[in-house]
């Protein structure tokens, strides 16, 4: 009897382990990001950032914004905009591999919050929604394993990525991935691509309890790449957001998004705060072509809202980014430049014998106006008491003293209440 439920038990698992290796490659990959629903309301973020308001003016148009994550996939509200792609990711080491253009759905959120187009019936739309997207994937169905951060990527896959969005001609290129490893390449390819005219935004990564110390984001750590951190509705800085890198925050916490295959859905992360800058980005760029690089982050910082710690803080930087200001506010041509120091020098001797002359003719001019006023008082006093004075014959003018009148030594005798005078 043992013998036989043993044999049962063995057939058991040997069906089990055959149905598994049956299974299809792409089934045994990560567990997608699922299709979202339909929500209306317009999100939190459109609200406070109103990029709407600077849609007579620019809608991004002709702007090509690359956006480096996962991939973006078939959204309605991505529908034509996507017009270039590239896969640099690394394959996976056990060759699992879902089909899906962006199995984590961060890519086509990212997207989606640049330059998704306005729907029938739907609140949500992009920041720019005349914008084009370019898409890098340098995140397959899941980050690489051992990496610290969990999300960190390759600095030399994210080269390769900033490299290919420059091919693109891309005038906002939109970092959502991290790495927390630099690199030569990496250095080498934000250079080429700032030197080719293109807006470089990254995201500096959500923070973890278990990061190791000293944890540095690349590429928003590097000189003219515009980092960015997440605030909540309440534009509070998000748990997550890694600060001391941050130059703007943008919306990144309950944040709506398109989702792979269609419909929305919410998410946080430093990634999408990343999309909304970029768009702002592309915004400007359409509005004002003339503007260089350097000009357009410039005027992003310039007319960003400022945050309650003031302008430079470790986690808001220069503020909350501000779309409509930054396209259409009047800001000064050119660079801050400081005042040099204020200097003292000797006085001469000719000015000193001028400031003597001056203090002489004041202290004349003031002598001779109070001699004015007392000779004038006293004219006055003339005019008005003269008369009064003739005719006293200059006497004083103090009135006479009253008469005295002496009471009766003996009093007479009282008189009745009514008095008796006709007796």
């Amino acid at each position: 009897m043992y013998v036989t439920r043993r044999a049962q038990a063995l057939s058991c698992a040997a069906l089990a382990l055959a149905a598994v290796t049956a299974v299809p490659a792409p089934a045994l990959a990560q567990q997608c990001l699922p299709s979202g629903e339909q929500i209306t309301p317009v999100p939190w973020a459109q609200d406070l950032l109103a990029p709407d308001l600077a849609w007579q003016a620019s809608t991004g148009q002709g702007q090509r914004v690359a956006v480096i994550s996962t991939g973006v996939d078939d959204s309605p509200f991505l529908a034509g905009k996507v017009v270039g792609s590239a896969d640099v990711a690394p394959a996976d080491p056990y060759g699992r591999d879902s089909g899906k253009a962006d199995c984590l759905g961060t890519g086509t959120g990212a997207a989606g919050i640049i330059a998704g187009a306005e729907l029938p019936g739907i609140g949500f739309r992009g920041v720019a929604p005349g914008a084009r997207i370019l898409s890098a994937k340098v995140v397959g169905d899941s980050h690489p394993t051992g990496s610290q951060p969990a999300d960190a990527v390759s600095p030399d896959t994210l080269a390769d990525a900033i490299d290919w969005a420059a091919g693109q001609d891309a005038s906002v290129i939109a970092v959502s991935s991290v790495s927390y490893r630099d690199s030569a390449r990496l250095r080498d390819a934000v250079r080429r691509a700032l030197a080719g005219d293109a807006v470089v935004v990254a995201a500096v990564g959500d923070a973890s309890q278990n990061d190791p110390p000293g944890t540095t984001p690349y590429p928003a750590a590097h000189p003219g790449v515009l980092g960015v951190g997440a605030i909540t509705r309440t534009t509070e800085i998000t748990r997550f957001s890694r600060p001391g890198e941050v130059d703007l925050v943008a919306p990144g916490e309950d944040v709506v998004v398109p989702r792979p295959g269609g419909g929305l859905g919410t998410a946080a992360g430093t990634a999408y705060a990343t999309a909304y800058v970029a768009g702002a980005a592309a915004l400007v760029r359409a509005y004002r072509p003339q503007l260089s690089t350097e000009d357009v982050a410039r005027r992003l910082l310039a007319t960003a809202t400022p945050a309650s710690e003031g302008t430079g803080s470790a986690a808001y930087g220069h503020g909350i980014v501000n779309p409509h200001q930054a396209v259409l506010a009047g800001t000064a041509a050119g660079a801050p430049v400081a005042l040099p120091p204020m200097t003292t020098e000797a006085a001469t001797a000719e000015e000193l014998a001028r400031q003597r002359e001056t203090a002489r003719s004041t202290t004349l001019a003031f002598g001779l106006t109070a001699a004015g006023v007392a000779l004038a008082a006293l004219l006055a006093a003339v005019a008005v008491f003269g008369p009064r004075g003739r005719r006293r014959r200059w006497r004083s003018g103090r009135a006479a003293a009253p008469m005295a009148h002496r009471e009766p030594e003996t009093p007479g005798p009282l008189g009745g209440l009514f008095g008796d005078r006709g007796r």
